[in-house]
């Protein structure tokens, strides 16, 4: 059985953006990305985070970066210097070798898609380099663009949870999709 690796630092270039590790730097643009309406509306946090507890959030993903396996890939994704996007990759059990991604892409640079490429990149660092065998993913039923995003990558329905989960106290339901390496 190939163990799952852990990776770090991560940076991965694709034809738009990069995928790189949070520093403190990028605090000012992922709270501006984070408390955006447009945003907010699709992420499931109860509230918009405060500065001062995504400056922490930061800290403390770096250091739970560094554990072993690695949990957690939370990346910036940036053109240039600017950061337009988040993409995360998490590791759900290293045994079974299987992983969830996630990303939220800026309102001023969607359908440009980043979305796609934000989640290529996460798939190809699930697979390629730290030994993932199937990754999963969710959406809303009603995320026309997320739904295009994850199928663009090559995921597949695989069915919907209803009420799978409690948001602002509004009960969501998710579209399930995913992926294995020997689709790829």
């Amino acid at each position: 059985m190939t163990p799952v690796h852990s990776v770090r630092p991560v940076r991965l270039t694709g034809s738009r953006c990069e995928l790189r590790e949070l520093g403190d730097a990028d605090v000012a643009s992922l709270y501006a990305l984070m408390t955006d309406p447009r945003v907010f509306d699709r992420v499931l946090d109860e509230q918009p985070p405060s500065p001062d507890e995504l400056r922490d959030a930061v800290s403390a993903w770096r250091a739970e970066a560094d554990g072993d396996p690695r949990p957690v890939y939370r990346l910036a994704a940036v053109e240039g210097d600017r950061l337009v996007g988040l993409g995360t990759l998490t590791v759900e059990s290293p045994q079974h070798r299987r992983g969830e991604i996630g990303y939220v892409v800026h309102a001023d640079h969607w359908g440009r898609g980043l979305g796609s490429e934000i989640a290529g990149l996460l798939l190809r660092l699930a697979f390629e380099q730290v030994g993932l065998h199937r990754v999963e993913a969710t959406t809303r039923p009603d995320h026309v663009a997320s739904v295009r995003v994850l199928e663009k990558a090559g995921l597949r329905r695989e069915g919907i949870s209803r009420d799978h989960l409690l948001v602002r106290g509004s009960w969501w339901d998710s579209v399930r999709y995913a992926i294995l390496a020997t689709d790829r």
